[in-house]
């Protein structure tokens, strides 16, 4: 295997991880925010786009591997 390939399949995982995680992190504050009853659209949404993103690199990652 490349190395350079091994270590780009490492940084997207990483990466993924990473996006995955602060994805889940704004979720819970989206879902505090709703149970306030202040406005929650705006960060659910970006939570639900950093979720998928993040879900996605760890899958391509791992295609790429």
């Amino acid at each position: 295997m490349n190395f350079n390939k091994k270590n780009k399949w490492f940084a997207l995982s990483i990466l993924g991880i990473l996006i995955f995680s602060s994805g889940l992190c704004i979720f819970g504050e989206a879902v505090t925010l709703k149970n306030r009853g202040e406005a929650w659209f705006l960060f659910g949404t970006i939570a639900l786009i950093l979720i998928n993103a993040g879900i996605c690199l760890m899958i391509g990652a791992n295609l790429k591997k």
